[in-house]
This record gives structure tokens, C-alpha cells and sequence, in this order.
């Protein structure tokens, strides 16, 4: 992603800080050398992300057109994740890399596939990226949908049901 292709206003999803909203850019002296950082709104706080290059981490909020494109694969049937604890984790682990909205709906599907089957065997690791994606998921459908939160809560929980159902 490319430093123009942002702009003061912009919208955008840190993999880490989740849905953010750009509110300008600053000059910051970080490790010695002073450069440009957008200063980034979220929940509770804000960050900066430097301007040049910007990190793979962080991309646009989706389109409409994705942002439906992931629902319909919520509502698909979920894939098993590993029974073992640590291999799950791995696994989860491993998808998390991926950080797209694609592979972050699947695993939020799939994560609660797992919890809904057998919450016993859930780690504390993935019921917390469970927690963390689905809030990150709604947080972009509010801003791609222009609902509240609570419908798209709804939206999110209708699609999981559905998905649970073709198991």
C-alpha cells in the first residue's frame, strides 16, 4: 500500500490495533530520525503508523462487495481445526499471519465452530483471538455497513449459526 493511497479521513485495519481511522500526519522522532507517521485514531486510544513504507499489516477497510463475500463464507460450513491444544494453536497461529478479512472471517467460523463443539478443549489463545477478531469484524461491517454495533453483532451471529448448522 502505497503512502498516497491514504489520506487524513481514511479508514484502515491494523492487524494488531484492528479498525482505525486516519486523523493526520505528524513529524515524530522515533529511534533518531525525525518522520512522517499517521496518527491513527481506534477504541480507546491511538497510534502511529509510519507513512513510508507502510507496513503489511495494516490494509483498507474492505468493500462492500468483500465485506459480503466474507459473510457468505461465515455461512459455509466450518473446517475442523486440530483436537490437540497446541497443534489448534499453531494452526491458529499460522492463519493469523495470513490477516486478511478472507482468512480472518474463515477463522472466526472455524474458532467458533470449535468453542460451540467442544468449549472444554478451546485454549485461552484462541478463545482470545476468537473475542478479538469477531469485535474487529463487526467494528469494520459498522463502518462498511453504517450500522451499529448491534446489528452487526446480529449479522455476525446469524452467519455463525448458519455455518454451525451445515456442520
Amino acid at each position: 500500500m502505497a503512502k498516497d493511497s491514504l489520506h487524513e479521513g481514511d479508514w484502515i485495519v491494523h492487524k494488531q490495533h484492528g479498525v482505525g481511522q486516519i486523523r493526520g500526519i505528524e513529524k515524530k522522532s522515533i529511534g533518531g530520525d525525525a518522520q512522517d507517521y499517521f496518527r491513527v485514531e481506534i477504541t480507546g486510544g491511538e497510534y502511529w503508523l509510519p507513512t513510508n513504507p507502510i507496513p503489511d499489516y495494516v490494509r483498507s477497510v474492505a468493500s462492500l462487495y468483500i465485506l459480503r463475500k466474507v459473510l457468505n463464507l461465515i455461512r459455509k460450513a466450518p473446517q475442523d481445526l486440530p483436537k490437540d491444544y497446541k497443534e489448534n494453536d499453531r494452526e491458529v497461529a499460522a492463519r493469523l499471519a495470513d490477516a486478511t478479512l478472507e482468512s480472518n472471517g474463515e477463522l472466526i467460523r472455524d474458532l467458533f465452530a470449535r468453542r460451540h463443539d467442544d468449549q472444554k478443549r478451546m485454549s485461552a489463545f484462541s478463545d482470545r483471538y476468537l473475542t478479538e477478531l469477531s469485535k474487529q469484524f463487526v467494528r469494520e461491517m459498522v463502518i462498511v455497513l453504517g450500522v451499529e454495533k448491534e446489528v452487526g453483532k446480529k449479522k455476525l451471529n446469524l452467519a455463525l449459526q448458519e455455518s454451525l448448522s451445515k456442520k
